[in-house]
C-alpha cells in the first residue's frame, strides 16, 4: 500500500522537466473556474454574536456620509470605471460557470496524462470542451450533495467532499458514464480510502503555509504539485488501469 510520501514522490518525478507546463496549466486552469478539490468549509461564529451592531445615530451618520458621497463629483467621475469593471466580473463568472465544469474534466484529463507519461500538453486544458454540459452538472450535483452534508456540521461535509472526490477523474476517462454514475463510481471507490486522501492532502500543509508567507505566489508550484499527487493517488486506488466500473444503481448521498 503506498503512502503519502510515494504519491509526492511520483508527482515529483512526472513534474521532473515539465515543472513550467504544470505551473501555467494549472495557473490557466484556475482562471478558467477549474475545481478538482471541492471542500467546503464554514465559519460558523462568523455571524451573530460577532455581528457589529450600529446606533440609531451612527447609522443616521453612515447614510449621509454614504448619501454625499454618492452626489459628489468624485463618484460621478468614477461611476463608469466601476460599472466597467462590475461588467467585466460579471461576465467573467458567467464564462466561469458555463465553461468551469468541462475545464475541471480537461484538467483532471492533464494531471492523468502527467501521472501516466502519456505525453501531457497544455492543449489537454481544452480536451473536454465538447463536455460543457456534463461538466456543469458534475460541479452542480457533486457541489449540492456536498453542501447538503455541510448543512448538517462541518465534519460530514468535508467527509463527503472526500467521497466524491474521484468524480472528475472517472467522468474524464469514461464518456459513456453520466454524471450520476460517476459520482456514484467514486463513493465507491472511495470506500476505505478518504482517510488516505485526506493524510495526503494534509502532507501539503506545510507547502500551504510557505503559500501564505509568499502572497500565495508559492501557490502556483503546490497546486500542480498537489494535482499531481491526487492523480497518482486515483491511479493506484483504480490499479493503475481504469475499465468499466461497477456502478450502483442506488444514488445516495
Amino acid at each position: 500500500m503506498l503512502l503519502s510520501r510515494d504519491y509526492k514522490k511520483i508527482a515529483k518525478e512526472s513534474l521532473r522537466g515539465r515543472w513550467g507546463l504544470g505551473v501555467g496549466t494549472g495557473l490557466v486552469a484556475g482562471l478558467l473556474g477549474a475545481a478538482i478539490r471541492n471542500n467546503l468549509s464554514f465559519d460558523l461564529t462568523s455571524y451573530g454574536d460577532n455581528a457589529a451592531v450600529l446606533s440609531d445615530a451612527e447609522y443616521d451618520s453612515a447614510m449621509q456620509q454614504a448619501e454625499a458621497f454618492l452626489e459628489s463629483d468624485l463618484f460621478q467621475t468614477i461611476l463608469p470605471v466601476l460599472v466597467g469593471i462590475v461588467s467585466v466580473v460579471c461576465i467573467y463568472l458567467l464564462v466561469v460557470l458555463f465553461i468551469g465544469g468541462a475545464v475541471t474534466l480537461s484538467y483532471a484529463q492533464f494531471n492523468l496524462n502527467l501521472a501516466d507519461d502519456n505525453d501531457p500538453r497544455f492543449s489537454d486544458l481544452f480536451s473536454h470542451f465538447n463536455r460543457k454540459w456534463e461538466g456543469f452538472c458534475m460541479q452542480f450535483f457533486r457541489g449540492m450533495m456536498i453542501l447538503l452534508w455541510s448543512m448538517l456540521f462541518v465534519i460530514p461535509g468535508i467527509i463527503a467532499s472526500y467521497r466524491y472526490a474521484m468524480t472528475p477523474y472517472i467522468l474524464a476517462e469514461n464518456y459513456d458514464l453520466s454524471v450520476m454514475e460517476a459520482i456514484s463510481e467514486s463513493k465507491r471507490l472511495m470506500r476505505g480510502n478518504k482517510w488516505k486522501l485526506f493524510t495526503l492532502d494534509v502532507s501539503f500543509i506545510w507547502w500551504i503555509l510557505l503559500s501564505n508567507l509568499t502572497l500565495g505566489i508559492a501557490l502556483l508550484w503546490v497546486s500542480p504539485y498537489q494535482e499531481a499527487a491526487r492523480a497518482a493517488f486515483y491511479r493506484e486506488i483504480t490499479e493503475q488501469r481504469y475499465s468499466r466500473p461497477h456502478v450502483e444503481t442506488e444514488w445516495t448521498l
